[in-house]
C-alpha cells in the first residue's frame, strides 16, 4: 500500500460569487510542504487557473518541481477557467458553479486545453494528473483528459452522490458516485486510456465494510428510509469516512480508515483536502489560528502512524505508473 496526498489548490474565496477571487492561501503552503518534507511526503497540488496566474504560487511550486519534492497537476474550475458563455452558470465566477459534467462537451474540451497551458506556461511541465471541480467526472471528461495527454485522475468519490448538489440551473446537478469503490480502475479509449485513482471513502464499520451491495443499499436509500435513518443514528453513524482532515475527523478515525484499507488490500490511500483550509479562516472547518495548529497536530500523527506501518508516499502520477507496471 501506498499513500497519496492531494491538494485541491484554488482561490480563498471561490464561492463569493462575482467576486475577483484571492489566492492569499498560497502563502501558506511552504509551512504544510515542510511538513510533508519532515515525514517524506510528496504531495500533488492540484492547481486551478488562478493559482497558475499567481506569482508566489508560481515560485513556490516551481522550486518544488525543481526539487522533486512535489507533484503539480490540474484541478479544473469551470467558474473560474475559460472561455466561457454569457449564459446562466456559464459566466466567470457565477452564481451556478458548473460541474465538468454540465458542460456543452466542446466547452468542456476547450477548459481542460485551456488549463492544461496555463500550467505548462506557469510550470514548465505538462500535468498528467487531473481532479475535477466538485468531484465532476464522467466518461467525457475522461476521454477529453486522455485527448489532453493526462494519465491519471482522482475526482471519484465513492459511496457518495451529488446530484442533490446545485451546478448550472435547472440541470440534474453532479455525478452519483454511490456504486464506485475505492479500487483503481482503467478508461480504455480507442486514442488512449486513463487510470482512475479514487479518494479514500470507506464504510469502515465492519458491516458495511464485509456486505458491499448492502452499504450501497444503504447510502442510497439512509435519507428517505426511517429504518435505515434509525441505524445510522445508533450503529452505523458517521459512516462512510473520508480520508480528509476536515474538523470532525480526529486520529482514531484515520486508524479505522487504514485498517479498512489493509483488510480490503488496498494498493493506494487517497487524503484530499484545499489549500484554503491551511489559512486561518479560509475554511469554516478552520476558522482561525487555534484550528489550524490542530490540523497540524492531526497530521503530524497520521505522518507518524504511515510511517510506523511502512507506508511509502507516492504522487498520483506515480500511483499512476506503479498501477501500471503491477497490471503487465
Amino acid at each position: 500500500m501506498h499513500f497519496i496526498l492531494t491538494i485541491d489548490t484554488e482561490a480563498d474565496n471561490q464561492w463569493d460569487h462575482g467576486c475577483d477571487v484571492t489566492v492569499k492561501n498560497i502563502a501558506f503552503i511552504p509551512r504544510f510542504q515542510d511538513l510533508c518534507n519532515k515525514y517524506k511526503i510528496k504531495p500533488t497540488y492540484l492547481v486551478t487557473s488562478e493559482v497558475c496566474e499567481d506569482n508566489l504560487a508560481k515560485e513556490i511550486f516551481g522550486s518544488y518541481l525543481a526539487q522533486h519534492t512535489a507533484e503539480v497537476g490540474a484541478h479544473l474550475h469551470a467558474w473560474t477557467t475559460g472561455p466561457f458563455l454569457d449564459k446562466d452558470g456559464f459566466r466567470d465566477n457565477d452564481k451556478g458553479h458548473a460541474f465538468a459534467t454540465e458542460l456543452p462537451i466542446d466547452l468542456l474540451k476547450e477548459k481542460i486545453k485551456t488549463l492544461t497551458g496555463q500550467i505548462e506556461t506557469s510550470f514548465g511541465i505538462h500535468p498528467q494528473s487531473f481532479r475535477s471541480g466538485r468531484y465532476g467526472f464522467n466518461d467525457e471528461v475522461a476521454r477529453s483528459l486522455v485527448e489532453n495527454s493526462y494519465l491519471v485522475d482522482s475526482s471519484v468519490s465513492p459511496y457518495t452522490n451529488w446530484a442533490s448538489h446545485p451546478g448550472v440551473p435547472g440541470s440534474i446537478g453532479g455525478p452519483d458516485f454511490i456504486d464506485k469503490t475505492t479500487d483503481p480502475y482503467t478508461y480504455d479509449f480507442g486514442t488512449g486510456s486513463l487510470i482512475e485513482i479514487p479518494i479514500t471513502i470507506l464504510p469502515t464499520h465492519p458491516f458495511l465494510n464485509r456486505y458491499k451491495a448492502f452499504a450501497r443499499y444503504y447510502f442510497r436509500h439512509v435519507n428517505y428510509s426511517i429504518a435505515l435513518r434509525v441505524l445510522r443514528k445508533f450503529i452505523f453513524k458517521n459512516q462512510p469516512l473520508w480520508l480528509r482532515p476536515s474538523g470532525t475527523m480526529n486520529i482514531g478515525h484515520f486508524k479505522e480508515l487504514l485498517d479498512a484499507s489493509a483488510d480490503l488490500k488496498l494498493p493506494f490511500l487517497v487524503m484530499m483536502f484545499h489549500s484554503s483550509e491551511l489559512m486561518p479562516g479560509g475554511s469554516p472547518n478552520f476558522p482561525d489560528k487555534d484550528s489550524i495548529e490542530k490540523l497540524y497536530v492531526l497530521l503530524e500523527k497520521f505522518f507518524i502512524l504511515l510511517q510506523d506501518r511502512d507506508i511509502a508516499s507516492v504522487t498520483l502520477t506515480e500511483a499512476a505508473k506503479k498501477n501500471l507496471v503491477s497490471q503487465l
